[in-house]
C-alpha cells in the first residue's frame, strides 16, 4: 500500500490423469473474460487465438497428450517464432472443448505474472481471501489445484527461471501443467515435447493453404529462404494473399531489403537474417499501405507482449480504428484476442520495430505513456482487472526506457508499484518500494520530486511492516530533504509529516502519537488553511488519536468542529463530509455514549445512501462499521442482520474477496460457532 492510497483510502477428460507439461514458448495472446462454457468449468487467463491458417503437428499435440506427469516442451534451436505458444494454445482448448473443470492460462516471463495469474484463478474460484496478498491467493490456487479430482490443465507461459516457477506447480493432484518455455533448464522438470521449426511438408502445406497458390516447388524454395520458421512464414504468406503475388515475386522483394535494416542483433537468439527481413518487410509493406499503421504498430512495440487492451490503444475507438486492426491482423503482425478486446505483437515483431529507428521508439514510448495516463483506472477495487492491465503495459514500457526515464513515466511506475504493493504482503510491499527507489535514484536522482515520494511510501510501507523505528528514519530524512529541495510548504512535505505521525499512530501508545499529529494538522493548516479538504482529512485523524488516547471529551469536540467545518466548506452532502460524520461517530462511541453513537451512525448511513447510493463501497463500509459497533454494545441480533445484509449486498455489488464481505462472513460465522 501507498501513503497516498491509505490517506484516501484437448482431449477426453478422462484420459488425463495426473501429470504436468512443459512447452518452451512464443505466442498470440486472448484474454478471456467470458464465463466458464459449462457451469462449475473455470476457463482463466489469456489463451492464444489460433491463427486462420492452423498448421496441424501431430507430433507435438501427441506428445502433450502423453501421460508423463511432467512435459517439457521447448524449442530444439532456441529461437522465438518456431509456434511453442500455438500448440499450446490448440491443445488448451482441447481441453476446454472436453469440459476440464479448470482452464488456467499464466503468463509467466516473472515472478510478478505468475502470482497475478494464479491469484486472478483464486478470485474465480472464490479462494481469496480480503487480507491475502497477491502471493498467498496465489499459493492457495497451487494448493487447490493439487486437491483436484477433476482433470484440470494450467499453462506456464513463457517460462524463464527453472527455481521461480518450481514452487508454483502443483504437486498432485488430476492436474496437468505445461509451461512453454525456449530454456533448455527446463527439460528437467519432466519429458520433454520438442517444437522444432516447420518440416518443409509443414511449411508448403502451411504456405498453399494460407495463399491459395497451387505451387509446391515455389513455396518449399520459399520455405528455405525463411528458415521454415511459422512466425516469418505466415507474414510472408499474409503478404503475398493480400498483394495477389506469387512465391517468386515475394523472394525478389524480400532480397532487396537490405540486412542493414533487419535485427541482426537477433543471430544471438538463431534467427535467420532472411526471417528478420521478413518481419521487416511485413512492417514497412502495412506502414506504407495502411493508413496510420507506423503510429500503432510502433506503440505496440514497446507495451506488452502479452496482449494489449485496444481501449488503451484508442480511447475513443471508432470503425477506422477497428479497420486499421484488423487490417494489421490480417497482415500477422498482430492477433485479436478471442473476445476482439486486444491485440498481440510477436516479441520479435517487437524487436524488429524498436530497435530499427531508434527516435521513431522514443516518439513511442512518448505516445505510450500519454495514453496510459488515459487508460489508469480510478476505483482499485471494482476496476482491478483494469489496474493489473495498467500496471502490466506500464512496467512494460518502463523496460525500454534505460536512462531517459521521464517523469511522466516514472510517476506512471510509481503508480504501478503501488498498486502492486496494496496487493502484497507488507515485506513485500517494502522490497517492491526499496526497488523502484533505488531505480529512481540512479536515474532520477536522490533529490527529485519523484525519488523522494516514493521514499515517503518506503516509510509507510515498513510502518506497516511493523518496522516503526526504520519507518521513522525515512520519514524524518525525508522532511529535510523536502525542506531543503522543495521547501516547507511542498505537497511532499505535508505527505511525510503526516506519515511520521501515522507511524507513531499505528506503532506506539496513541498519547505518543498525539503530538505529532497535532504538528501534521499545524503544518496543513499553516499551508492549506483550515478548511482545506486535506487539512479537514488530517483533522479528524488527529481526533481519532486523541480518542484512542483517552481524551474522549476533547476527541469529540474536535471532531464536532471538523465536522461542521466540513458543512460550512464542502457541503452536508459531500463525500468527505459524510467520512467526518461517521468520525464523530465513532469517537462518541469510545466515549460509551451508545445511544448518541447509533443516531450518528444511523443518520451517516441515511446520507451516505442518499448521496452515494445503498449499493455504494462506502455506504457499505460505514454498515459495517456500525454493525461492529451494536456487536458490541449488546446488540447482537440487529448487528448479525447487518452483516447477512452486506454479504449479500457485497457479492453482488463487490465480488469474492472484498474486504466488506470477509469481515461479514467472518462475523456471521463467529455468530454461529461461538468465538
Amino acid at each position: 500500500m501507498t501513503q497516498d492510497a491509505a490517506g484516501d483510502r484437448a482431449v477426453a477428460a478422462g484420459s488425463v490423469g495426473e501429470r504436468a507439461i512443459v512447452i518452451p514458448g512464443d505466442h498470440n495472446t486472448v484474454q478471456v473474460g467470458a464465463p466458464p462454457a459449462a457451469a462449475g468449468r473455470l476457463v482463466v487467463g489469456d489463451i492464444p487465438q489460433l491463427p486462420a491458417s492452423f498448421q496441424e503437428r501431430p507430433g507435438i499435440m501427441s506428445g502433450l497428450r502423453g501421460e508423463d506427469r511432467v512435459s517439457v516442451v521447448r524449442s530444439v534451436s532456441g529461437a522465438p517464432g518456431v509456434g511453442k505458444t500455438t500448440m499450446a494454445a490448440a491443445y488448451a482448448r482441447e481441453c476446454q472443448a472436453a469440459s476440464f473443470a479448470v482452464v488456467a492460462w499464466v503468463h509467466a516471463e516473472t515472478h510478478e505474472q505468475i502470482v497475478a495469474g494464479l491469484g486472478r484463478l483464486a478470485d474465480r474460484a472464490g479462494l481469496r481471501g480480503a487480507n491475502d496478498s497477491w502471493a498467498e491467493a496465489a499459493e492457495k490456487a497451487r494448493d487447490w489445484l493439487a486437491a483436484a479430482r477433476e482433470p484440470c490443465l494450467v499453462v506456464f507461459d513463457n517460462a524463464a527461471s527453472v527455481r521461480e516457477l518450481r514452487r508454483w506447480l502443483p504437486a498432485t493432484g488430476n492436474v496437468q501443467t505445461v509451461i512453454t518455455t525456449r530454456d533448455r533448464a527446463f527439460d528437467r522438470l519432466g519429458a520433454r515435447v520438442p517444437v522444432d521449426v516447420f518440416t518443409e511438408g509443414e511449411a508448403v502445406a502451411f504456405l498453399e493453404r494460407a495463399t491459395g497458390l497451387d505451387d509446391p516447388a515455389g513455396a518449399a524454395a520459399l520455405a528455405a529462404e525463411l528458415g521454415h520458421l511459422a512466425l516469418a512464414l505466415a507474414q510472408a504468406a499474409a503478404l503475398i494473399e493480400d498483394r495477389g503475388s506469387t512465391y517468386a515475386g515475394y523472394l525478389a522483394t524480400l532480397r532487396r531489403v537490405p540486412l542493414a535494416r533487419s535485427l541482426r542483433s537477433v543471430e544471438s537468439d538463431a534467427y535467420p537474417d532472411s526471417a528478420v527481413q521478413a518481419v521487416t518487410l511485413a512492417v514497412e509493406a502495412a506502414e506504407a499501405e495502411i493508413d496510420g499503421a507506423a503510429d500503432v504498430l510502433n506503440v505496440l512495440s514497446v507495451l506488452s507482449p502479452d496482449g494489449v487492451p485496444r481501449g488503451l490503444l484508442y480511447p475513443e475507438i471508432d470503425d477506422d480504428a477497428l479497420d486499421r486492426l484488423a487490417a494489421l491482423v490480417r497482415r500477422s503482425l498482430l492477433t485479436w484476442s478471442q473476445d476482439r478486446q486486444s491485440v498481440v505483437m510477436h516479441r520479435v515483431t517487437q524487436r524488429v520495430l524498436r530497435e530499427r529507428d531508434p527516435d521513431a521508439t522514443g516518439r513511442a514510448l512518448d505516445r505510450a505513456a500519454y495514453l496510459l495516463q488515459l487508460y489508469r483506472p480510478l476505483d482499485t477495487w471494482v476496476n482491478r482487472g483494469k489496474w493489473e492491465s495498467f500496471v502490466t503495459q506500464t512496467e512494460a514500457v518502463y523496460a525500454h526506457v534505460g536512462e531517459r526515464a521521464a517523469p511522466v513515466l516514472a510517476t506512471l511506475r510509481q503508480l504501478g508499484v503501488g498498486y502492486r504493493a496494496r496487493h502484497s504482503s507488507n515485506a513485500d510491499a517494502v522490497a517492491l518500494f526499496e526497488q523502484c527507489l533505488a531505480d529512481f535514484e540512479r536515474v532520477l536522482g536522490p533529490e527529485h520530486e519523484i525519488t523522494l515520494n516514493t521514499r515517503a511510501d518506503l516509510a509507510f510501507s515498513y510502518s506497516h511492516l511493523r518496522r516503526p523505528e526504520r519507518a521513522v528514519e525515512i520519514y524524518e530524512r525525508t522532511i529535510a530533504d523536502y525542506i531543503r529541495v522543495l521547501g516547507p510548504d511542498h505537497p511532499g512535505t505535508l505527505k511525510s509529516y503526516a506519515g511520521l505521525a501515522d507511524v507513531y499512530s499505528l506503532n506506539y501508545d496513541p498519547a505518543e502519537a498525539v503530538p505529532l499529529q497535532e504538528r501534521a494538522v499545524a503544518e496543513h493548516v499553516r499551508v492549506l488553511g483550515s478548511g482545506h479538504r486535506v487539512t479537514l482529512a488530517r483533522r479528524g485523524l488527529l481526533a481519532l488519536t486523541v480518542s484512542h488516547a483517552g481524551e474522549h471529551e476533547r476527541a469529540i469536540a474536535l471532531m464536532e468542529s471538523t465536522c461542521a467545518d466540513s458543512v460550512r466548506v464542502l457541503g452536508g452532502d459531500d463525500s468527505d463530509t459524510l467520512m467526518a460524520k461517521r468520525g464523530l461517530a465513532m469517537v462518541v462511541g469510545n466515549a460509551r455514549d451508545d445511544e448518541r453513537a447509533a443516531g450518528l451512525y444511523r443518520a451517516c448511513i441515511a446520507g451516505y445512501e442518499r448521496v452515494l447510493g445503498a449499493d455504494n463501497v462506502f455506504t457499505l463500509q460505514t454498515k459495517l462499521v456500525f454493525a461492529d459497533f451494536l456487536a458490541s454494545t449488546g446488540s447482537p441480533a440487529v448487528a448479525h442482520a447487518i452483516y447477512a445484509e452486506l454479504l449479500e449486498t457485497g457479492e453482488r455489488v463487490l465480488g469474492p474477496g472484498h474486504v466488506v464481505i470477509e469481515q461479514a462472513r467472518a462475523h456471521l460465522r463467529r455468530d454461529q460457532t461461538g468465538p
